[in-house]
């Protein structure tokens, strides 16, 4: 039997808590996501304004941000859903 915790991925380096694979705005636990990063695997890119982030799956769904500020569309933050591989 496994310490580590179905779905949440390796236990983070200072072996704090583990690091899950996928995180989601409004279901996971706020302390985890200030301290969760994504970043694009190819490029390194941190991506921001995260509202899902699956790294297995490759998932990521986000608020769409021009010069800094969330982007207006139709009264709604405009949501980009994508297929790339994350980290």
């Amino acid at each position: 039997m496994s310490d580590e915790i179905e779905g949440q991925g390796e236990i983070a380096a200072d072996g704090a808590r583990p690091v899950p694979s996928c995180v989601e705005l409004g279901v996971t636990d706020t302390d985890i996501l200030s301290d969760i990063r994504v970043v694009d695997a190819e490029t390194g890119e941190r991506i921001d304004k995260i509202i899902f982030a699956d790294a297995e799956a490759g998932k990521v769904r986000r608020y769409a941000v021009e010069n800094g500020a969330l982007v207006l569309e139709d009264d709604r933050f405009k949501v980009i859903e994508e297929d790339r591989p994350i980290r």
